[in-house]
């Protein structure tokens, strides 16, 4: 079973994530399920999200204990709140506001995290969507960097997700650009090994 732990803010956009690679697995023939865990439903508050996909049937409905990627939207939150379902098997996808912040150190405590991976999601969504909101960003740098899903299937969640408007139209050009970064550094990743 794959499982997928988005953490963001209230607001950001992290269960619609969740939801999207949902949809995406579902759209490529296997069995999903995204769930939203909150605590005060408010703008800014902490906020988990997770998405299984599998051949079979899935039937657990708690917390991901292990994940296998965690996509976090707001890198401050991996200072407030428990970060035990990294492990050193975890794919951790941080947004990183330039360039040059896709080179930065690993966060402290994370040093068990098996790779960290930096996008510049937020200049993405400010140049593609003209918003802050990341969450179609970092799900196509997910794709991208995992093949978890085929891109179609991810093109096509966003269309039924979000509509054929400007939106949907903008958030698909996000993904699609996110996509194609993460697929190269996915490919410079196992250059090196």
């Amino acid at each position: 079973m794959h499982e997928t732990v988005w953490l963001g803010r209230g607001g950001q956009g992290a269960f619609t994530a969740a939801r999207l690679l949902g949809i995406a697995a579902m759209l490529s023939g296997k069995q999903a399920m995204a769930l939203p865990s909150f605590g005060p439903e408010r703008r800014g508050a902490p906020v988990f999200a997770y998405t299984r996909i599998d051949e079979s049937k899935i039937y657990d409905r708690c917390a991901v204990r292990c994940a296998d990627v965690a996509v976090v939207l707001d890198e401050s939150l991996l200072t407030q709140v428990a970060t035990s379902f990294l492990t050193s098997q975890t794919l951790l996808i941080l947004d990183a506001e330039n360039e040059e912040d896709s080179s930065s150190q690993t966060p402290p405590g994370l040093e068990r995290v098996a790779r960290i991976v930096r996008v510049p999601a937020r200049r993405i969504a400010r140049q593609v969507i003209g918003s802050e909101h990341t969450n179609s960003v970092l799900f196509g740098a997910l794709v991208g960097l995992t093949g978890v899903v085929s891109t179609l299937a991810g093109e096509e969640a966003i269309r039924r997700e979000l509509g054929g408007g400007s939106k949907g139209i903008k958030n698909l050009d996000a993904f699609r650009q996110a996509w194609a970064l993460g697929e190269q550094l996915s490919r410079e990743s196992a250059g090196h090994v």
